[in-house]
């Protein structure tokens, strides 16, 4: 078999991209994703899970290469089971969680530290979360939090979560960048830290040139890798504003949009050698 794509790095979402947001895994982005590899691509996911959330995916789909975690915050080796890079928050962060939790008690907190995830204030949307993604978290004792966070993340319903955004609004920002992961998450980043960003640093630990670089997502946490990487693409039910910043737009999710993406590749590259 040849290797087209031995210079190349796809990266992909995880809920909303390469699984339906109930956790259908359609077999064509399954299998293409496969194929992809087989021929000689860089294939990970750049995803706001946790290390334990990211993995059953790493796994189905075999990747060959380092994801992207935390919606940034962390680059994972599911391989060799390790953090290869990491950002964490400022050591102040515990902070702005006792604001938030005084505020708006109903409003659930997950801490991501490494490959650990913990409460800092659980609701229904937390428990959601973490049973359907097999997530055991743990509870912060006495509101005393882990020494090192990668992101903090707020569940709620829309409209509450819209209220809590307006308050940090409001607060000196600490050091952290603040995105809307999913309509009932909230998250805080270290400053600085996105998908994008996190996608430099992969590239140039795997030595592939940016040129040489596509991505898939869905959501404005996926924002800033749309707007970086060369080749760039949104599935068919992204937000207006995600699919104005995708190169391109593929098919529905539900209908394998990363086979679309790898599709769309494989025509480009017959283009340029025909």
């Amino acid at each position: 078999m040849t290797h087209p794509y031995d210079s190349m790095l796809l990266i992909s979402d995880i809920d909303g991209t390469f699984i339906t947001e109930q956790g259908y895994l359609p077999e064509r982005n399954l299998q293409a994703a496969r194929d992809f590899m087989d021929r000689g691509g860089r294939f990970a996911f750049a995803t706001g899970r946790s290390v334990v959330g990211t993995a059953p995916y790493a796994d189905k789909a075999a990747v060959n290469t380092p994801c992207i975690v935390c919606n940034g915050g962390g680059i994972y080796d599911f391989a060799e089971q390790k953090m290869l890079w990491s950002r964490p928050m400022p050591a102040h962060y515990g902070e702005v969680i006792d604001l938030i939790r005084v505020r708006f008690p109903d409003v659930g907190i997950e801490i991501y530290a490494g490959s650990a995830v913990y409460y800092a204030n659980k609701n229904a949307f937390t428990t959601e979360h973490t049973t359907r993604q097999g997530i055991v978290a743990e509870d912060c004792p006495g509101g005393v939090y882990p020494k090192q966070a990668n992101k903090i993340l707020f569940c709620a319903d829309r409209p509450r979560l819209l209220e809590v955004s307006a308050f940090v609004d409001t607060l000196e920002n600490g050091g952290w960048e603040p995105v809307f992961s999913s309509p009932f998450f909230y998250e805080l980043l270290p400053q600085g830290i996105s998908k994008g960003a996190a996608i430099d640093v992969l590239a140039d630990m795997l030595g592939i040139a940016t040129d040489n670089v596509a991505c898939i997502g869905d959501y404005y946490n996926d924002l800033e890798m749309l707007m970086t990487c060369p080749i760039s693409a949104a599935p068919a039910e992204a937000p207006e504003e995600i699919r104005r910043v995708a190169k391109i737009t593929v098919g529905p999710c539900e209908s394998g949009a990363v086979a679309d993406l790898i599709a769309y590749l494989e025509r480009k590259r017959a283009r340029h050698i025909g």
